[in-house]
């Protein structure tokens, strides 16, 4: 019995000690960050010396390591173009705190060159698509707005009617407006982007932007053509505020703000952020319709008020879990040129929910799903009710309607339209194995337009605006193959497009029955990319495909006061190829240097055009357009504390239709080069930046130029000597500084535009603005 009795006792021991032992352990949490500007360092790797165990850090900078037994351990941390940290963690029974380990930049990397992992901004650019990223460090701080920045990467160009606020295309490869995507971390927003503008996103906001050229990845969804633009939302500290304030010429005020922080008990990330610009927007110009003739602009005021939030959760049955609200108020008014416009103006409201869900291993190992879904509500109107027009004497004339109407409609205005848009897209990634993935994507969007303008209804005596029902869908299938070494990666994407719409239409001008429309189309397109890599630097790509763009809502039923509905639009069809070839020593190299050379080819068939009339403007299908095209860019840091870059592009786009549209006749204009598209840009520019110019610690200063040239360029076809209207040549230069101190809490930043107040239009006849200047400051809570 005493025996049992101990050997009880000695089994209740161990039992005791091994459960003390399981026990003794802890996880531990930690993240990566740059030591100057507190920014995730997605890729680092994390080493446990005792143990020897390792991890790479997440897409947030984020690490863990489980089971780790009571003591003291030495972290090794290492990451492309930063020092090796080491670090002391203690592991206890104490509640664990997150481990912060701060990698600082390395200034030389001669020596030795260990590649532990890639920023963001590396992978991107060695994709298999044609692609150029511009960097956090290329944006923070910087007075400008984005169509300021975009403007200076190679193959982009923007043109802008006039002042902030005013109507703006995107041009990549000389393909523009609704071609082009607008997605924010991979979010497709083209169905708003009358509503959302690129430069409502705040620069400080921003952890990159990507440019797609030619074949835009499925991933992204949608029927984009020719090109894309992905704005990427930095992800901050766990406890975040950022205030600043812009002032610049021309009454321009910008005010923006965001705050984050993490409730980590609760698996809860909080945030907000809004915006609100004012501007007067009241240059001078000089009128392109009276010679000698000065015009303050004094009817282009623009507000607009911006207010989002977010809350995320990472302890639900997802990985993540994402809800964004987000509401615009934008008020416009619209300045004459042709006219003294003095009362007509727009407004508009958006009011939008997304939610965002993700989830590694969804259902089975190796299934990785991403689904975003997005609804919006839109309020838009137009206010033309005036009775009387004037010129720029200041004489008045009574309007073509006796309901009013000052710009030129024949008709009033006081619209009140509305609209429900519904988007919903779906990835979803298989892995395969290390060689080989396959993914599945999904973008189906329903748009219901409802308008309303009573006032419009009695000038015209009947009514034009018609409900519409808009759905299209869009589906890919992606198959990409890497070589273990990743010397070959290529990626072969198949696509269906579906759209339908249902309206009515009724011609504006003459009176014949309503017509009923109903459209139900549907296509197919595909696309490969590859890329080789030559070195561990330098690689080729080569990518060909064969995209379609289904027509949007605007261009399908018009705007409802100016652009008239082009019903029977048929969908864009392009083929197109890629080459380039790409060195780049970026974050591995001093001089962190990139040289990248492309080329492309186009055929887009039922090209749709914006076309301008007597009684108004619509879209039509314009026929066939060839382009070729070359891009050349180069960019380092030429020594420690400067910074150059330059590119050139020379795109030639050409009308190849063999007879005029809808008839038999020849076309005349068949080889001659398209009108109202730049054909050669360059920009150049240096930056000089130096840690503690003045003296002191923890300041940074930088002073930069830059310089843009666009070659004059045709405005419409011209086919005798007389009807010579062209975009004249321009050469600007811009001049800046930004300087922060107490560890770049505090940021100055200023910005000298057209330093040589050169005449510049990239719309014809649309002065835009002269010399400008603004500063700006930012203040961090970190």
């Amino acid at each position: 019995m005493k025996q049992k009795i101990l050997f009880s006792l000695w089994a209740l021991t161990l039992m005791i000690l091994s459960v003390s032992a399981q026990t003794e352990k802890e996880r531990i949490t930690g993240i990566v960050i740059d030591y100057t500007s507190e920014e995730p360092l997605p890729g680092a790797t994390i080493f446990i010396e005792e143990l020897k165990k390792g991890d790479v850090a997440d897409k947030h900078g984020e690490f863990s390591f489980s089971e780790v037994p009571f003591g003291t351990y030495t972290f090794t941390v290492k990451f492309m173009g930063y020092q090796k940290a080491t670090q002391k963690v203690t592991v206890s029974n104490e509640r664990a705190k997150k481990t912060i380990i701060r990698l600082k930049a390395e200034a030389q990397l001669l020596d030795e060159v260990v590649v532990m992992g890639k920023s963001e901004a590396r992978k991107i650019r060695e994709q298999a698509m044609p692609v150029s990223v511009i960097s956090m460090k290329q944006l923070q701080g910087t007075v400008s707005d984005i169509q300021g920045i975009l403007a200076k990467t190679v193959g982009v160009a923007i043109r802008s009617t006039g002042g902030v606020g005013s109507t703006s295309r995107l041009s990549v490869r000389g393909l523009e407006g609704k071609r082009i995507g607008f997605f924010i971390d991979e979010t497709p927003l083209n169905d708003q982007s009358d509503f959302i503008d690129l430069n409502d996103i705040p620069i400080d906001m921003i952890d990159r932007i990507e440019i797609y050229k030619g074949v835009v990845p499925a991933k992204f969804g949608g029927s984009s053509m020719g090109g894309a633009v992905n704005i990427v939302i930095r992800e901050y500290p766990d406890r975040y505020a950022d205030l600043s304030y812009t002032r610049e010429s021309f009454n321009v005020n910008k005010a923006q703000t965001v705050f984050k922080r993490n409730l980590k008990d609760a698996g809860l990330i909080v945030g907000i952020g809004g915006g609100y610009t004012y501007a007067d927007n009241d240059y001078t110009m000089e009128s392109p319709y009276v010679k000698g003739l000065k015009i303050k602009r004094d009817h282009d005021n623009f507000r607009k008020i911006l207010v989002g939030g977010s809350l995320k959760a990472k302890k639900w049955w997802f990985d993540e879990v994402e809800f964004e609200p987000a509401f615009i108020d934008t008020y416009k008014e619209i300045q004459g040129i042709e006219t003294d416009i003095r009362k007509a103006h727009t407004r508009s409201r958006l009011y939008m929910l997304a939610n965002k869900l993700e989830k590694e291993n969804f259902l089975l190992e190796g299934l990785d799903l991403e689904m975003n879904t997005a609804i919006g509500y839109t309020q838009y109107g137009l206010t033309d009710t005036a009775k009387v027009w004037y010129d720029w004497n200041g004489v008045s004339y009574p309007t073509p309607s006796l309901h009013g109407g000052e710009l030129g409609t024949r008709y009033a205005s006081e619209s009140d339209n509305k609209k429900t848009t519904l988007m919903n897209k779906l990835n979803l990634e298989f892995l395969i194995d290390k060689h080989h993935s396959v993914s599945f994507h999904s973008v189906f969007t329903l748009a219901n337009g409802h308008p309303s303008d009573p006032v419009k209804e009695k000038s015209l005596g009947k009514k034009t605006d018609f409900d519409s029902r808009m759905h299209s869908w869009t589906v890919g299938l992606t198959y990409d193959y890497r070589t273990a070494n990743d010397k070959f990666l290529n990626s072969f994407t198949s696509r269906y497009y579906w759209y339908s719409m249902n309206t009515s239409y009724q011609n504006i001008y003459v009176n014949i029955p309503v017509e009923d429309i109903h459209l139900n189309k549907n296509s197919i397109g595909f696309s490969n990319a590859m890329r080789y890599r030559f070195t561990p630097f330098f690689m080729a790509k080569l990518s060909g495909g064969y995209d379609v763009r289904i027509p949007s809502e605007n261009e399908l039923l018009g705007d409802g006061y100016t652009i008239s509905p082009s019903e029977r639009l048929l969908p864009e069809r392009n083929l197109s190829v890629n080459a380039g070839l790409l060195y780049d020593l970026s974050g591995i190299h001093p001089s962190n240097l990139q040289i990248e050379l492309s080329g492309y080819y186009m055929y887009l068939q039922d090209m749709i055009r914006f076309t301008k009339g007597i009684f108004g403007a619509q879209y039509q299908n314009f026929g066939e357009m060839r382009t070729l095209g070359v891009e050349f860019e180069v960019k380092a840091d030429v020594f420690p504390f400067l910074y150059a870059y330059g590119n050139v592009t020379y795109q030639d786009l050409r009308d190849v239709r063999k007879q005029e549209e809808g008839s038999n006749l020849p076309n005349a204009t068949k080889g001659k080069r398209m009108p109202n598209i730049p054909y050669f840009m360059a920009n150049a520019g240096l930056e000089f930046h130096k840690e503690n110019l003045f003296g002191g610690k923890g300041q940074n200063t930088r002073l930069f130029v830059d310089m843009a040239f666009v070659e004059e360029y045709l405005y419409d076809f011209e086919m005798t000597e007389n009807a010579k209207r062209r975009i004249p040549r321009s050469t600007t230069m811009d001049l800046g500084f930004e300087h922060s101190i107490m560890n770049q809490r505090l940021f100055l930043s200023g910005k000298i535009k057209n330093l040589t107040n050169a005449t510049v239009l990239s719309e014809f006849n649309r002065p835009l603005p002269g010399r400008s200047l603004g500063v700006k400051l930012r203040y961090i809570f970190k």
